[in-house]
């Protein structure tokens, strides 16, 4: 069997040095997706883009913030979402109704063609769609898909959930995975073999040469099938970094090609989500 790898650029439209480092990548060939986080604050200049290069994206689907202060808004304004979209994941868990749910993937799908994009594929921000907070997000996330013929981030092995928990998966969640496996099947939505991202924080990770190495490593042990790398490039805050650091680091990593150049080494074939779909 054949092995392909996706490389992805999340949260465009989540800020201008988000948006500058995507956009840069893009056009100088250095990774094959992106994904559009509809409900951010760069978000319409992402969407305008698309539609001017004919730059196809995935639908980033979100329904928590990031920020506690400056919620991102529900583009539904279904009930569960008033005030802003919930940062607290108990809210999200406790007052969170599924068909609300449903109708804000639907909006941020329809931001996106609404403004002249073509979406090629789903994933989400944060996990929050994959089962891990209890909530059957997931069957909505995939009705989602089938119905719009999207094909969607969510690993068929458990090699990603290894990778970040730092162990051996426990039978019970491969069993659970494996639930969720089937029920995207059942519904013919299209997904990957195995996912990779650095779950890291700076701390660990240290300096740009481990983080490098991480994922120089994942393109060498690449398994048969479809394999997506995702990172979240940016270019550089004003000021001190932080936990932005690393998303500089992942800007830097992708700039230099040497994920692609590995993966030439390698014999894998580097391909978009229109691959799948």
């Amino acid at each position: 069997m054949s092995k392909y790898l996706i490389i992805n650029a999340d949260d465009f439209g989540y800020n201008q040095q988000q948006n500058s480092a995507i956009t840069e990548l893009l056009e100088k060939g250095l990774i094959t997706s992106t994904s559009l986080l509809a409900v951010a604050p760069e978000a319409k200049a992402a969407a305008e883009y698309s539609k001017e290069k004919c730059v196809d994206v995935g639908v980033h689907l979100t329904i928590n913030s990031d920020d506690k202060i400056r919620k991102w808004q529900s583009l539904s304004q279904a009930s569960s979402f008033e005030g802003g979209l919930p940062s607290d994941h108990k809210d999200l868990i406790f007052k969170t109704k599924r068909k609300d749910v449903r109708e804000e993937l639907e909006n941020q799908y329809r931001f996106i063609t609404d403004n002249g994009g073509t979406v090629d594929h789903a994933d989400n921000h944060c996990g929050t769609l994959y089962g891990i907070n209890g909530r059957r997000f997931f069957v909505d996330a995939f009705d989602f898909c089938a119905e719009h013929k999207l094909p969607y981030r969510f690993p068929k092995t458990s090699g990603f959930i290894e990778r970040q928990i730092g162990r051996n998966v426990p039978g019970i969640l491969k069993k659970y995975q494996q639930m969720i496996v089937r029920s995207g099947e059942k519904r013919g939505v299209k997904m990957l073999d195995d996912l990779v991202s650095n779950p890291w924080p700076m701390k660990r990770i240290g300096d740009y040469d481990t983080l490098e190495k991480y994922y120089l490593d994942a393109v060498d042990n690449c398994i048969d099938g479809v394999t997506e790398i995702f990172m979240h490039p940016a270019l550089p805050l004003a000021g001190d970094q932080g936990e932005w650091q690393k998303r500089v680091f992942e800007y830097q990593i992708l700039k230099s090609g040497c994920l692609l150049e590995r993966a030439k080494q390698k014999g894998i074939t580097v391909v978009s989500w229109s691959f799948l779909k």
